[in-house]
This record gives C-alpha cells, structure tokens and sequence, in this order.
C-alpha cells in the first residue's frame, strides 16, 4: 500500500497528501447491494469484549497484526523485486476515524466475500476461538475486535496474487450487514486499507494520543517500518509523521542500556541480570532480578511474539517461585491463545517454563560464584522469598541448601556444610541466648526464627539424611554443664544460697554451674523443664519414685562470670540481694521473656543501688540527702 488513487490524481507510494488522506476517508459504497453476515453481530461483540479480549484497545493491535500477516505472506509470494513493506496508520481526527495502510498481499473478490465465514452462523465462544485458531490470514476473527469501539468498517483491498487486480470494497454494519464490490477509488498497489469509524461515545479510541501509546507498545519491537501519520481538524497543531517500530529489543541491548530499560519498564532497580533461551522454541529474552523485596506471588512478564507485544502481565514462562524474576521474553514459536493476550497452555509451554526455571537458579548460582557481592544483594533483598518458595518446591529447597547462609552459633553458613549434627531454634531470643554457649561447646545452633525457617529446616532434614538437624532442647544441653570444680564447692554453695533465698517469693530453683563462656551470666528455664530428657523416659516412672521431679522454673548461674562469683564474696549490706535480683531479670530478657510491670521495677531498683554502691552512696545515704 502506500499510493492512493483518486478519479485522476496518483500519488508515489509512501506519500500521503493532507487533501488525499482526506479524500481516502470518504469512500463510498454506492449501488453496491448489501448482503448479511449470517451471524449475529452483537452476540459477536458480547463475546469479544467479556469473553475472548481484556479491553477495546486490543483492536489496534489486530489492526497491524493484520497488516504485518499481509506482508509476510506477500513476501511469501516471492518475486517482490524492489519491493519492501510498509505498514501505515493515519489518526483522523475530523471523521473519528483510524485508517491503517499496508502493501501487503490483499484481498480478491471471493476472499472479500468470504471475510467473516471462518465465524459461521453461531456465536459460541468455543466456535469463535477454533476459527481464530484455524484461521491467521490478513482478515477474520481479528477484524471483528474493531466491532468493539466501532459500528462501521471499511476494507479496500487489492490482491498482489494477480497483477490486474480489482479493488474491492467491504464495508461492515454493527447491524449485522456488509457490502462487497468495485471500490470507487481504486488503490494503486496491491494492499489493503481499513477504516475505523468510531461509534458515538468511543471517539478517545481512535483519538491521536491513545493511538500512538497503542502502537508504541504493540509494535515497537517489530522489525518492518510502521509510520503514524496525523490528520488534525482545521486550525488544530499536527503531529508529524512519527515511527512506531523497529527498536532493538532489551535482549540485543548493549549491557550498559539492559539496566536501565528493565527500570523503565519493570520500575526497579536491578540486582542481576542475564539471558534466558530455549532455542528449539525459539524462545530467548532476559531475566530480570529487581531489589524491590516481593511478596509470594510474581509480578508479570514482558512477552512478544514475532515482534509483536503480547503482555505485561504474563506469568507463564517462569516457575511460581521466581517471585522475584521479570522476564522480558520473546516467545518465538510458542502458540498464542485466540485473543493473541497469552499463550496457549501446553507441553510446549510447560517445557519452556522449566527450562527457563533452570537458567535463572544457574545465573543465581553462576552469580553466586562470579559476583559475590550482587549475590549478597540479591539474598538480602529476597531471602523470605526463596525460603517461601522452597517450601512447596523441591528443586528450591534444594538450591536454598547449596546457597542460603543460615545464621549459626558457628558463623553464616550453607545447609550443605552444616555439621553432622547440628540444633536449631525456633525463635530470635533463644538463639541470641543460646548460641554463646553451644558456641563455646563446639556446637553448631541454627537461628530458624526468620519466617519459614523451621518449615524449611524440617524440609532440610527429610530431604538431607546425612545431616541430622535436632531441634535445641534447653534441659537436654543445660544437663551437661559442669558443676562447679572442688575447690569452688564452697563459693557455689554461697552464691546458691544468697540466690535462693532473694527469688524464695518467686518460686524459683536455682542452680550453679561452671561453664563457658563466662559472658553467659545467667540462664532461665520455664516452669515444667528438667534437666533430664523426657523423649524415652518411662511415663509410669514419677508414680514409682518417692522423689517427683522438680517443675519450678529455673535460674542457672555460672560461677565463670565474675558477676556471679562476686555474689559470693563479702559484699556490702543490701548489694547481694539486688544483685540477685539484677542478674534473674537478665535471664529473662536473654530469654526473650516480656518483663511484667514488677519485673521492670525491680530492675530499675537493682541497678540504681548497684551503681550508687559503686559510687560508695546507699540508697539510705541518697534520701537522707534529699
């Protein structure tokens, strides 16, 4: 297409002269006898606009999907010289209308007439989306989706089959109506035109603004020329001639320019980034990992086909734990559902899906290996996200194994180098409380108190045989410290003794114990916790013992912190007590215990006469000053 033939005016191909374009809108249909479409129309449109597309705005991108399917197959005739294709849109702003040009293969008489038969007489979805299967020619179902901003619709078109070709003209009703016959304007090479005439209340659909973001994010990425031409009203500014296609896709980007497209398009910054393809689909793109935290579902990918874009939203082609992967992706061969917005699911898609699976843990992994530092970005900003997908995914959790550093009493390391045996606790507090002592042990304590961490670890300890993962059991460690050496019997007994009596009120069991570190000052057990496993214990044993075991919570002092052992030396008057009572309220908060009110005040107490007896000031001394 490209020239437009008036009753005596010819113009080169490629120009479109303000009076032509105008002139071109108006075509006319005169004494040419309707026919009807055999279907019904409005039942057509229910089904495009609730059932087959997402939004009007589909119609644009079936428009120039129509064209580019026309010079594909007029370049498939052969033989085309020096010809090249070229695909036109022109925004009329004075008729409402939009008109879009190409050189392409067009329509004879009979494949005019024959325009809507691959719909039938019925208005079933399922009939509409087979035909739309069967039939990806120039015309069809996809003309259909203008009947959705638009009760009016004009083809001319001449075919390149043949090099006298007739133009012909298809006008369509919104009344369920069309006229076929010699076009008044003939066109001056082989091609088509259709018009859009927007319906009263639709005009914004054709308007030059929303035309031109249409375009731009349908055909941006298609190889061939796509021009946007613009007819303004008089006295109104005109755009010019704008070009709408042929950039290089983000998968062609130098590295340098790849970042920054993915911000402009995903809108976050990117941690890593690497190239994805599955050749036998003809499948390759990039992958995209963003440093915006996500939440357990995927954002959607960017997907084309052909060039042609087919979503933003698309979740396809990635495994649903890559919640923190956008994909920018063109799908080559994969097969597009009838209304062209997704693909069609299937074992093709299913095998694309895992293998691009596969590629992005190997870029992590490849990642983790060559760029340490993005790879700790990337764990810090997405750590809950693999935890939560290696719940439900095998290959997950295994490459949580290989690659997530669990925090430890021994330093941050990798499931796969984890002890023989090792613990882990469920909370925050108990690790912090814990972990200096199993340290100083040479044992090996997991924090699981992340979310999904002990989840993950049961997953971790089925999976791993190998690797015994027991959960920490206070009573069962707590029963190996030792007791304090021979020759500090006497100093424990002090220190048991002072500390039994402060927390008598408080219905607590103290115990000495020398052990290390000596910055583990005190420890507290809850009530019901002995030192002696129950997990083979006889259940009949208490009703056979004459001594009960004893269920009082307790407060495990060691005799290796100064702190403790000065409790036994000559204190002063009234410090041993607060002491005490100092170093109890310390184990609970170790413990991650929340202070009641007393508790609080006791502390606060205990404190203020430590440091007024450090100061040689007791608190009889502070209020006979005031």
């Amino acid at each position: 297409m490209g020239a437009v033939h008036g009753r005596s005016t010819t113009y080169p191909p490629g120009v479109f002269p303000r009076r032509a374009l105008r002139a071109s809108i108006g075509c006319r249909d005169d004494g040419v006898v309707k026919e009807n479409f055999q279907v019904n129309l409005r039942g057509v449109v229910e089904i495009l606009s609730h059932h087959l597309y997402s939004s009007p705005h589909v119609y644009v991108r079936e428009l120039i999907q129509n064209a580019r399917d026309a010079v594909v197959a007029r370049i498939a005739l052969g033989d085309t010289g020096t010809w090249q294709g070229r695909i036109e849109l022109v925004v009329d702003d004075v008729n409402q209308a939009l008109v879009v040009r190409d050189n392409g293969i067009g329509l004879t008489e009979e494949e005019s007439r024959s325009l809507l038969a691959t719909i039938g007489a019925s208005s079933k979805r399922e009939q509409l989306v087979s035909a739309r299967r069967e039939f990806l020619g120039q015309f069809g179902i996809g003309l259909l989706s203008c009947f959705l901003v638009a009760d009016r619709i004009e083809v001319r078109s001449r075919s390149a089959r043949t090099p006298e070709a007739e133009t012909m003209l298809w006008v369509g009703y919104g009344d369920g109506t069309f006229s076929v016959g010699p076009a008044p304007e003939p066109l001056s090479e082989p091609g088509s035109e259709v018009r859009v005439h927007a319906r009263h209340g639709e005009s914004s659909w054709v308007s030059y603004d929303r035309v031109r973001l249409l375009a731009e994010q349908f055909a941006s990425l298609l190889p061939g020329p796509i021009m946007l031409h613009h007819l303004a009203r008089e006295g109104a500014p005109e755009h010019p001639p704008l070009l709408v296609s042929t950039r290089t896709p983000p998968w062609q980007l130098p590295p340098e320019e790849v970042f920054a497209w993915c911000e402009e398009k995903f809108g976050t910054g990117t941690i890593l980034g690497f190239p994805v393809q599955v050749p036998a689909a003809g499948v390759r793109g990039l992958a995209f990992i963003g440093n915006r935290t996500g939440g357990s579902h995927r954002s959607g990918d960017m997907v084309y086909s052909h060039g042609m874009f087919v979503s933003d939203q698309n979740t396809q082609l990635a495994p649903t734990w890559a919640t923190f992967v956008n994909l920018a992706i063109e799908a080559g061969d994969l097969p597009l559902t009838a209304s062209r917005e997704s693909l069609q699911e299937g074992d093709s898609v299913t095998a694309v899906r895992e293998e691009i699976g596969q590629q992005i843990r190997d870029g992590i992994e490849r990642a983790a290996m060559e760029r340490p530092h993005a790879f700790a970005d990337f764990m810090a900003a997405h750590h809950q996200s693999l935890l939560a997908m290696a719940l439900g995914d095998d290959d997950m959790l295994d490459f949580v194994a290989r690659n997530y550093l669990w925090e430890t009493s021994q330093g941050n390391k990798r499931a796969i180098d984890l002890a023989t045996k090792s613990f882990y606790t469920a909370t925050h507090e108990q690790f912090q409380t814990y972990a200096p002592l199993l340290a100083a042990q040479g044992k090996t304590l997991i924090n699981g108190g992340y979310t999904h961490g002990v989840a993950i670890l049961h997953r971790l300890r089925k999976q791993r045989g190998k690797v015994l993962l027991e959960e920490f059991e206070p009573a069962k460690l707590l029963g190996d410290l030792p007791e304090p050496p021979a020759d500090r019997a006497a100093l424990a007994d002090v220190v048991r003794s002072a500390a039994t009596q402060e927390l008598a009120d408080d219905d607590i069991a103290v115990e000495v114990r020398d052990f290390a570190p000596a910055s583990v000052m005190s420890l507290h057990l809850g009530g019901g916790t002995g030192f002696v496993s129950t997990e083979d214990a006889d259940p009949w044993a208490e009703f056979f013992t004459a001594e009960q075991p004893d269920r009082r919570a307790k407060l495990i002092l060691n005799l290796r912190s100064e702190a403790v052992a000065a409790i036994g030396a000559d204190l002063a008057a009234g410090v041993r007590a607060p002491a005490v009572r100092a170093l109890y309220v310390l184990a609970l908060l170790a413990g991650g215990e929340r202070l009641k009110p007393t508790q609080q005040a006791d502390l606060a107490s205990a404190l203020t006469t430590l440091l007024l007896s450090a100061g040689g000031t007791t608190n009889q001394d502070q209020h006979r000053d005031q």
